[in-house]
């Protein structure tokens, strides 16, 4: 697997609106695949995850993970990217989670949610890719 920066070739795929598959692992050592909304900012994956999943806590137990994005034009086309969780931060408004509806949406998040709901912004540092 190639060493960072992703080629130009598969920006479309970072910066569209293509729904990731994010692969963590879990306590036991399997491995559990979530699709995920992301951002793509200065070469690092930024994913929002709500504190009471198990998608947050296999990320703290063991920061290691991938996300594969399809191509939604040509599916059998990807990007796969691995790296490591470098940081949560906690946030409890929804302006995190705006930023990825308006790239998914096309306007702020729309599901009620309830005021102070623990969420984290991770950020993922891209150790790998490959992609065809």
């Amino acid at each position: 697997m190639p060493l960072p920066p992703v080629p130009d070739s598969f920006r479309h795929l970072l910066e569209e609106p293509a729904l990731a598959m994010l692969g963590t692992i879990n306590p036991g050592g399997g491995v559990e695949v979530n699709p995920v909304w992301f951002l793509w900012h200065e070469g690092e994956i930024l994913l929002s995850v709500e504190g009471d999943t198990r998608k947050y806590r296999n990320m703290r137990q063991n920061p290691n993970m991938a996300l594969c994005i399809p191509d939604p034009a040509s599916p059998w086309k990807y990007l796969e990217l691995r790296g490591t969780v470098i940081d949560l931060k906690l946030y409890t408004d929804l302006s995190f989670v705006n930023l990825l509806a308006r790239k998914y949406t096309g306007s702020d998040f729309q599901e009620d949610a309830p005021a102070g709901v623990e969420r984290y912004r991770v950020t993922i540092r891209v150790d790998r890719w490959t992609g065809q």
